[in-house]
């Protein structure tokens, strides 16, 4: 799985149906359109993409409408991460436990944002969706920490001329690249180390696209 995954299916309106489908792949599109936007709205404030004031509130705007709705669609998404997070402690792999027990975490708290945002509850969202970020970014560096730890053991007994092994290798340095891309977006999104819009939205569009296309149907390959 080098800079994006590979083998995939020829694309076909049945196949894209299908990938489609699946509510993960359509949630990765749509933080990808969000991250895009953030990222044209960073191009501005820097002056690298001069546009009206009208056109920047309509992504501002696009933005925001693609952010709820991102935090919509991961409603009960703890029903995957709960039993997750016990199958990881059961297999002791306890960064994956980590990991997802406080994705768990941040589900919660974005609910809470996500209630107070539609007026549900009492209360500005924005405290909440800080709280929540920080909690997801410390998720991303935990698997970052896993990614690093698993790929030392695996090339320390790794054959270093083997084909098979060379491919894995490079799989696995790749996610190392994923999961440091998604820590450095997660330290810009929860304001613990801030830094741009611009290099957070660019990470953030790879990010999702990876993740989106990590659904598409494989090829007979494959």
């Amino acid at each position: 799985m080098p800079f994006l995954p590979q083998n995939l299916e020829t694309p076909s309106a049945p196949v894209v149906g299908k990938w489609l489908a699946q509510t993960d792949a359509g949630l990765s599109l749509v933080r990808a359109g969000h991250n895009s936007c953030r990222l044209m709205l960073g191009l501005h404030a820097t002056g690298r993409l001069p546009q009206s004031a009208e056109r920047h509130a309509q992504l501002a705007a696009l933005f925001g409408a693609l952010m709820h709705a991102e935090r919509t669609g991961r409603l009960c998404k703890e029903v995957v991460t709960i039993p997750a997070t016990q199958q990881a402690l059961v297999a002791g792999d306890y960064f994956n436990a980590a990991n997802k027990a406080l994705t768990t975490v941040f589900l919660g708290l974005d609910h809470y944002a996500w209630l107070r945002a539609i007026n549900v509850l009492k209360g500005e969202p924005l405290p909440i969706i800080l709280k929540a970020l920080k909690v997801i970014t410390i998720a991303w560096f935990v698997d970052l920490v896993r990614e690093v730890v698993s790929f030392m053991k695996w090339n320390s007994t790794a054959k270093k001329d083997d084909e098979a092994a060379a491919k894995e290798r490079k799989d696995r340095m790749w996610n190392i690249v994923r999961a440091t891309a998604q820590f450095v977006q997660g330290l810009h999104l929860s304001q613990i180390r801030p830094h741009s819009d611009v290099v957070c939205g660019s990470l953030g569009v790879y990010t999702a696209v990876f993740a989106a296309l990590s659904f598409y149907p494989k090829g007979k390959g494959a």
